[in-house]
């Protein structure tokens, strides 16, 4: 049984897309330049223009304010009061108890750097949401796949 229905997910898609712009102008104008160990890892992942992502760290990661998207970001586990990092556009949100979790950061720069590939945040939503739609359960789906992948072979067979 799907997290919503197709017509609430169409309805929702666009309100995701602008809570996700929302947090990205945050994070842009707050957050600072990744180290240069995780502009490494960002290269390694994909990101083709590391000068722009921009990091903040926090107590806790953002939930959208908006009643049914948030109810679908927690019922899918996109985005719970437990999620840990969250990454897209060039912004990369990172709770505090997280910090030294690298697989966890890097899994979240494969995601921007597929924002990049995707033609912007707005692409990138649309996509990342129908593909994890079309999973069962909203579990995962081929973007997350990838991100899971390339930073587990990043984290476990690099020296850095």
């Amino acid at each position: 049984m799907p997290v919503v229905d197709q017509k609430t997910f169409e309805t929702l898609l666009p309100v995701a897309y602008e809570w996700a712009k929302a947090q990205e102008d945050f994070v842009l104008a707050r957050g600072v330049p990744l180290n240069a160990r995780y502009t490494a890892d960002a290269v390694r992942a994909g990101v083709h223009d590391c000068s722009r992502v921009r990091l903040l760290v926090v107590d806790r990661i953002p939930l959208p304010t908006h009643p049914e998207l948030a109810e679908a970001a927690r019922r899918s586990g996109i985005a719970t009061e437990d999620t840990r990092c969250i990454g897209f556009g060039h912004a990369l949100i990172v709770r505090v108890d997280a910090w030294g979790d690298r697989e966890l950061i890097v899994h979240n720069l494969v995601h921007i750097a597929q924002c990049e590939r995707s033609g912007g945040l707005e692409k990138w939503v649309s996509h990342y949401l129908c593909d994890r739609q079309s999973c069962p359960d909203f579990t995962v789906g081929a973007l997350e796949q990838e991100a899971r992948r390339i930073a587990y072979e990043i984290c476990c067979h690099s020296a850095v």
